[in-house]
């Protein structure tokens, strides 16, 4: 087992983000090259060490008997007595006069200091060089000793790989040659492993499959190593190194060298066990844009197993249903999606219409963004009134379809000089809009319709959620949601939910890890990490894109709603007085309703009046004046027989 291979046809990595490994592995590859080479230029034979440590010491007494580290110490002290000083001084006149012969005192000290140490520049600065030379020798010696420990841990799960591999061979009839020699004994043979190339990224194991013999060098002619009955295709086939991946707990992959006659079992070391990336960088993916499905709307799903990164489109994939529990990347991957759009599309190429029913904390970084056809809706009342809109322009993009024979927008922009924009709207948290009673249903009635209907005009729905459950996700939702993306699941139950497969819950526990799921395809993929900075970026860059035509939304903008009035103070009290006086929060609250107002704030409007009155005071309703009684348990609001100028409550409580 050796580092370094001794042939010069080794398969060399491949390009970044194809069947090798990804950006990331090779970056820090890179790096810790170059830090390998700085390191080892720090290296000195033992005649440089002695001689250097010789000179360190000498140095060292030098300024140790010029007392070298107390000039410093008092230099430092002076210099902070000396910027005090002299900003006391500029305070006022008195002070300056007062500090002035102080201050020129401490000056001509530091100066004095400064002089000293002006003369041991030459011998410090020398120090320095000879002392930070010894350090990083020692620094890479330390550094040697730690490499060669890990390289110890590296060649032993080498090792164990190697024993999984042939126990892959031993087990497998198509991988071996098994039989019976001349003293009866059982005989295996398989494939030989001729070498074991251990790198800092992957290990890579050289089966021998050709041969030489003396006669065969001489004449040019190779042999097969392989045993009895195996060949190259078995050794190679999706059967064998899906048997090795599983096996190994690593993805197992074929490498040929550049000549051909060699072949390789590579695991990688960098990536997880099923051989996805653990971290995807955004600013890496949007390099592999699909520029030719720009007109469908393209946003990466992330990098698979195959390590080539993956894109769906609005066209084909109309509807997106994402779900995950909390640290399990969903909204990372919801943001990467939106920055995507907004920085391939124009604002006259995609509108947006966002829903953040978390008080608005969760898309707070796209303020300010130009893509947004109206303000981030916050409150179900609002987005009812902002789907609702969204509905009215589907109906009006149909008429305008059917008029023109355009079955989808792709069809219609073709056909027309003033081309329409994809809308696509986010709606975070589905689980908020539960609970709501009428509103609930009104909500679900409207997303029903955009989700059957707006695909073909070109309005698309992203709806999320951390709580998958059938309240939160009822029949239609999955029905109508033609891609489903779920992140880690807390249990089989909730992946069920959202996948109708226990996938979401045997994800590993890396964050961005995503199951996407379309019909019966089904495949696992790391989604792009997107930093802040990046989403920062891309509000600045929307916004200098020029001001979009609104012609088509403010023709079918929706009138603004009456104010309906709000139920308070006077409404009690004529309700009181419609059941003879009596003041009761219940009774009030079982005629008008949750609807009009809870039964808290009747309470607290009902105990306001009997607080007024406990004050001395009387209530003026309507041109009278009423007071409170007690009969009972009840309170009752007890009309006044003269006006408050002639008789107060206190007058008559004291009668």
């Amino acid at each position: 087992m050796q580092r370094q291979h001794s042939l010069d046809d080794l398969p060399q990595p491949g390009e970044p983000l194809q069947p090798d490994k990804d950006k990331d592995n090779r970056k820090l590859l890179e790096e810790d090259l170059n830090e390998r080479i700085r390191m080892q230029s720090a290296r000195l034979s033992r005649r440089e060490k002695r001689r250097m440590e010789k000179r360190f010491r000498v140095l060292q007494g030098q300024l140790y008997h010029a007392g070298y580290n107390q000039l410093v110490v008092r230099q430092y002290r002076c210099w902070k007595l000396y910027t005090r000083l002299k900003y006391l001084m500029t305070q006022s006149p008195e002070e300056k006069h007062r500090l002035k012969e102080r201050y020129l005192f401490v000056k001509s000290a530091g100066q004095a200091l400064t002089s000293k140490l002006d003369e041991l520049s030459g011998i410090s600065s020398e120090f320095d060089e000879i002392n930070q030379k010894l350090i990083a020798h020692n620094e890479l010696l330390e550094w040697e000793i730690e490499d060669r420990q890990n390289f110890e841990g590296f060649k032993r799960e080498a090792r164990t790989w190697e024993q999984l591999i042939m126990a892959v061979f031993r087990q497998s009839p198509r991988l071996h040659h098994k039989y019976v020699d001349h003293k009866g004994r059982t005989v295996i043979n398989t494939p030989e492993i001729r070498e074991i190339i251990i790198k800092d990224d992957r290990v890579q194991y050289l089966i021998k499959t050709t041969s030489q013999t003396a006669i065969g060098r001489l004449f040019g002619r190779w042999y097969s190593a392989l045993p009895y009955g195996v060949d190259v295709t078995a050794l190679t086939c999706d059967e064998t190194l899906e048997n090795l991946s599983t096996t190994c707990n690593r993805v197992v992959t074929v490498e040929r060298s550049q000549r051909g006659t060699n072949l390789f079992y590579v695991i990688s070391r960098l990536d997880a066990p099923d051989g996805i990336p653990k971290k995807v960088l955004y600013g890496k993916i949007i390099d592999w844009y699909p520029a030719n499905d720009h007109a469908k709307t393209p946003w990466c799903a992330g990098v698979t197993d195959d390590r080539r990164t993956k894109w769906y489109n609005f066209e084909d994939h109309p509807h997106v249903l994402i779900a995950g529990a909390t640290q399990g990347g969903k909204s990372n991957h919801v943001n990467q999606m939106i920055s995507t759009m907004t920085t391939m599309n124009t604002p006259s190429e995609l509108r947006l219409m966002l829903v953040d029913l978390k008080g608005g904390i969760e898309f707070t970084h796209w303020k300010g963004l130009q893509h947004q056809l109206k303000d981030m809706l916050t409150t179900p009342e609002a987005v009812l009134s902002g789907l609702q809109w969204l509905q009215s322009i589907m109906e009006s993009r149909l008429t305008a379809f059917e008029e023109m024979k355009a079955k989808n927008l792709a069809s219609f922009n073709e056909k027309v000089e003033k081309k329409l924009p994809r809308i696509v709207c986010v709606v975070d948290e589905m689980a908020t809009l539960v609970g709501l009673g009428e509103l609930t249903k009104e909500l679900h009635t409207v997303l029903r319709v955009l989700s059957s209907q707006g695909r073909a005009v070109g309005i698309h729905l992203v709806l999320c959620t951390q709580h998958p459950s059938v309240d939160v996700l009822p029949g239609w939702v999955k029905t109508n949601m033609v891609l489903r993306v779920s992140a880690k699941m807390p249990n089989h139950q909730a992946s069920m939910i959202v996948l109708d497969t226990v996938t979401g819950a045997t994800l590993p526990d890396v964050a961005g890890r995503m199951v996407f799921s379309s019909g019966r395809q089904e495949f696992i993929a790391q989604s792009p990490f997107i930093s802040d900075n990046q989403i920062a970026t891309a509000v600045r860059y929307s916004q200098q894109f020029p001001k979009p035509d609104d012609t088509e939304f403010i023709s079918v903008l929706p009138k603004p709603e009456p104010k309906k009035p709000q139920f308070g103070r006077d409404d009690v009290l004529r309700m009181a007085l419609e059941m003879n006086g009596q003041l009761s929060a219940n009774r009030i609250f079982d005629i008008v309703g949750n609807e009009v107002m809870p039964l808290r704030k009747i309470r607290v409007i009902v105990n306001e009046i009997r607080d007024e009155v406990d004050r001395g005071e009387l209530i003026t309703f309507e041109g009278i004046r009423y007071t409170i009684e007690r009969q009972g348990r009840a309170y009752y609001l007890v009309a006044m027989e003269q006006p408050i100028e002639q008789k107060t409550l206190s007058d008559m409580r004291a009668s």
